[in-house]
């Protein structure tokens, strides 16, 4: 609904601030929409707890959050209420508050390497220390509203570790592999457009590997057909997960 708000208003204001709303893309019309936020009546957003939530809120929808403003509005004490929010946008912004505050922690530890010293550095640490601590206790606040709100969970435990590694680009062949062989590949249905994108593409690259390893494989039946099975198990993953991309509109 409040996507929709700020999509009428981009409608109804593009001739007036000359945007070129027709042709475009769904992706920038939500973007526009977002920025278009704070021309809307505030009546229009009035289960919000902050005004600010809105744009977070339609930036979720749009598959446009990111760590750098989570960490801005933690340091500004204006992180996002989360009650009015949807399962799938609350999903998204809990992944992206995990990428803060994995930065948050990083940029922490540098701090020891760090050359810098006295005061100057204390009143770094403090700031970073102060967004880390706000981020956990967001991510936790908004982990039991998913709960309060009946959202579905995760099919299988390590489907998280999957999508928080799929966030942080360290996704790998040979995870994959082994999941496949395991007969526990990541199920999707809990994944953002993003992390899909970035699962299926692993995935396309494991089943290259398996392929190459059964040319290269001395002939042992069993063997091979361990490799066989894990290659058809992640091509049948692949159609599954695109499948999910379709059902989540993913561009």
């Amino acid at each position: 609904m409040r996507l929709l708000v700020a999509a009428a208003a981009l409608i109804a204001t593009g001739d007036a601030l000359n945007l070129p709303v027709e042709g475009m893309s769904r992706r920038a019309a939500f973007a526009k929409a977002a920025a278009l936020i704070p021309l809307v009546p505030l009546a229009a957003f009035a289960e919000l707890k902050q005004a600010s939530d809105a744009e977070v809120y339609a930036r979720a929808d749009a598959g446009d959050l990111n760590a750098a403003r989570v960490i801005e509005r933690a340091k500004a004490g204006k992180l996002v209420d989360g009650s009015s929010a949807t399962c799938s946008e609350l999903k998204d912004i809990i992944a992206v508050d995990r990428r803060a505050l994995r930065f948050e922690k990083d940029k922490l530890d540098a701090f020891a390497d760090g050359e810098e010293e006295g005061r100057r550095l204390d009143d770094q640490k403090k700031i970073v220390e102060d967004a880390e601590k706000a981020i956990d206790a967001q991510i936790k606040k908004l982990e039991a509203l998913e709960k309060s709100k009946s959202c579905p969970e995760l099919k299988q435990a390590s489907d998280r570790e999957v999508y928080e590694r799929a966030d942080d680009n360290q996704l790998g062949i040979a995870r994959v592999i082994e999941r496949a062989k395991s007969g526990t590949l990541v199920d999707g249905s809990g994944a953002t457009c993003s992390e899909l994108e970035k699962i299926i593409s692993i995935d396309k690259e494991a089943i290259q590997f398996e392929k190459d390893k059964l040319e290269a494989m001395p002939n042992d039946p069993a063997q091979k057909k361990v490799v066989a099975d894990a290659e058809k198990a992640i091509e049948a993953q692949i159609k599954k997960l695109n499948g999910k991309r379709k059902e989540k509109n993913c561009n």
